[in-house]
């Protein structure tokens, strides 16, 4: 832990004498309106500094609205419900009193000096896998398209913190200024119940229409007027749909998805002309592998999500079904689409879908490296480049496309039929299928997403257990 000087300095004594907490009920059953500045009332000498007027405080010949809690009972003080009533009152009569109190100014002003360590330059380290803005050091090809590529598996950039240069350390001093204000007594410790506040709520909601018909302008002070239950819950809002989730969204966790690897020869990169060779068949019948406990049969591809559930686009922070982990789902190959140039966000750039070619991902060797050659227009589109940012110009091995949630996923919960799948969508890191064996990868952090509502907030670090097994595997 870092240390923290502190060095205070009290500016002054505490102005005025204390609050007295004594107040005289006005008698009225309504309730007045706070005051927009402090009113002046003209006081005779012999009077005290301090003291309570009808519905005002006065302090040094300047009034400060003080309201009485019993002027506020809005509902029965007898009987279920009577302690919400109550509750809201005493809220009502302590915010007011605090409002009024603060309009005078601070009583006392506190000077903190903090000093904080600091440093420049390169005093710390990060390596991490390179992207798109790193500039690449390692061997790099031209080919028929004229992308630059970089050759080899991909490599790591170092970045320096806070800065470059020599490493210095020193202290910096911030000073902050903090004010003490007039507190009233102690704040109620009361909690409003819902099925006691709506009656609370009904009858400030009546007098209020009462007060607004009966006048042209708030008076200051005017008992008539009644304060804002602000403590009190309110009525539980209603919603007219029947079904909040006939318009919902995915929001998917890290994606995986394990494919048949589809092998062409004599092909161009850029014509994408080569003659499909059928993969060796790994026995009679279907080719399969072993994936944990599950086996996979081709010609489907299975997609693993470390979790996945959804989200109303009709009701404010309403899931949709139940929020499901590790889950495994097969999907025929044709059924799989990219969406190029897609961004997921509160209001997501939408993608343009394209069928999904696995051929693409066919290593090939290009001198003393064996790799896979994404096509531009694909890897431009993929998550790994932004979409207006002009310095990703080179193919790199960190090809993750963004795949349309399959139908196949929807079926995981009944309430998710209706979700668009194509507002929130995976980035998926693509597992070949060799020789019937396969093997997961290293799970890792949850990709950075954005629902719609704060509630629905992307996950964290999740251990992948066993997946459940679906209905049904293999087509």
């Amino acid at each position: 832990m870092i240390p923290v000087i502190f060095v205070l300095f009290l500016l002054g004594p505490a102005s005025g004498n204390s609050v007295i907490p004594r107040d005289t009920p006005s008698g009225s059953t309504g309730s007045p309106a706070p005051s927009s500045a402090p009113i002046t009332l003209s006081v005779p000498s012999s009077e005290p500094t301090c003291y309570t007027s009808s519905q005002w405080l006065v302090i040094s010949n300047t009034s400060v609205f003080w309201p009485t809690s019993t002027d506020y009972l809005y509902g029965p003080t007898t009987g279920p419900g009577a302690s919400d009533v109550i509750c809201a009152a005493q809220w009502m009569q302590y915010d007011e009193r605090s409002r009024g109190l603060s309009r005078l100014g601070p009583t006392k002003t506190t000077t903190v000096t903090l000093y904080t360590p600091t440093s420049t330059g390169a005093c710390r380290t990060s390596i991490r896998p390179e992207l798109y803005s790193d500039v690449h050091t390692g061997p790099v090809t031209t080919l028929c398209d004229g992308v630059a590529r970089a050759l080899g598996p991909r490599e790591t950039a170092t970045e320096y913190f806070p800065g470059t240069g020599p490493c210095s350390s020193f202290s910096e001093s911030e000073i902050k200024t903090t004010t003490v204000n007039r507190e009233p007594s102690a704040s109620p410790t009361c909690r409003g119940e819902l099925e006691g506040c709506i009656g609370v709520w009904q009858t400030y909601s009546s007098l209020s229409s009462e007060y607004a018909a009966s006048v042209t302008s708030p008076i200051p002070g005017d008992t008539r007027s009644p304060l804002r239950p602000a403590h009190c819950p309110n009525t539980a809002r209603e919603y007219p749909e029947e079904n909040p989730c006939s318009q919902c969204h995915f929001i998917p966790g890290t994606a995986t998805m394990f494919y048949w690897p589809v092998t062409t020869a004599n092909g161009d990169l850029c014509a994408q002309n080569g003659t499909t060779i059928p993969a060796t068949p790994t026995g009679d019948g279907p080719n399969t592998a072993i994936l944990d406990d599950y086996t996979l049969v081709s010609p489907s591809v299975y997609i693993s999500f470390t979790s996945i559930n959804a989200w109303s686009n009709r009701r404010h922070g309403h899931q949709c079904g139940e929020r499901h982990l590790n889950q495994l789902i097969s999907v025929h190959p044709t059924a799989v689409t990219s969406l190029r140039d897609h961004r997921n966000a509160r209001y997501p750039s939408e993608g343009t879908p394209y069928p999904f070619n696995f051929a693409e991902f066919l290593p090939q060797t290009i001198g003393n490296y064996t790799q896979s050659l994404i096509p531009w227009p694909q890897y431009r589109g993929g998550s790994q480049c932004p979409l207006y940012d002009p310095s990703c110009t080179m193919v790199r091995d960190d090809y993750l496309p963004y795949i349309e949630v399959p139908n196949e996923a929807a079926e995981i919960d009944p309430h998710w039929q209706r979700c668009d799948r194509r507002w929130l969508v995976p980035m998926v890191t693509m597992v070949p299928i060799i020789d019937g064996t396969v093997v997961a990868p290293t799970p890792t952090r949850e990709p950075e997403i954005m629902s719609i509502d704060a509630d629905a907030m992307p996950e964290g670090m999740v251990e992948a257990p066993t997946p459940t097994p679906t209905a049904e595997l293999g087509w």
